[in-house]
């Protein structure tokens, strides 16, 4: 008997990697993304589960109750739609899911379901996350420059939730051990009632 699908919320600055780890959970281990509704423009680097909407469709969106989760991050809107978790869920074949979120959109997730694994993907040096927004390509100027400014205060955000943490570092050598961290805590319940 399949137990309840797991619930994994990444959270950390632009640039850490949040996005690639979330599809490495996707390809080895099968995990569902569900649709991203945002008020930004289409990044090349974007996954095929993102919709863009204008800021009034957005808002309208909130009011009706649309979504599990949203914020406004740098300029733009973000949100989950709670039917296309809900329908992952619920399918005949579930899938556990992974999100990637804002702080903010991390504690609405964990109040509506609290057994969801919140996972904070930290840089071990901020300065080489600039770089690395700059290097990917995906992003105007002005907007890195937005991010960059927001940092400090998002890594404090960060680091008041209440959930695991991983140092990622810069170098390429280092990803597989990142990941194989996010692992270990995606998995420890499973490892230690087995």
């Amino acid at each position: 008997m399949r137990m309840q699908s797991k619930v994994v919320c990444l959270v950390g600055p632009s640039g850490v990697g949040k996005t690639s780890y979330a599809k490495r959970l996707v390809r080895k281990y099968n995990f569902a993304v569900p649709t991203a509704i945002t008020t930004r423009q289409r990044r090349s680097d974007d996954g095929e589960n993102y919709q863009y909407v204008s800021e009034s469709i957005f808002l309208e969106m909130v009011n009706s109750g649309s979504f599990l989760e949203w914020d406004r991050y740098s300029n733009y809107y973000y949100g989950t739609l709670a039917q296309s978790v809900k329908e992952i869920i619920d399918s005949e074949h579930p899938n556990d899911v992974v999100l990637d979120l804002t702080p903010v959109g991390c504690q609405k997730v964990k109040k509506l379901m609290p057994s969801a694994v919140i996972i904070a993907l930290l840089p071990d040096n901020p300065a080489w996350l600039i770089e690395r927004l700059i290097s990917r390509n995906s992003q105007s100027l002005e907007e890195i420059q937005i991010r960059t400014k927001l940092l400090n205060s998002y890594l404090d955000e960060v680091n008041s939730l209440i959930c695991k943490k991983v140092y990622a570092s810069f170098s390429p050598d280092s990803w597989d051990n990142t990941f194989e961290a996010i692992e270990k805590i995606v998995f420890e319940p499973e490892i230690i009632r087995g």
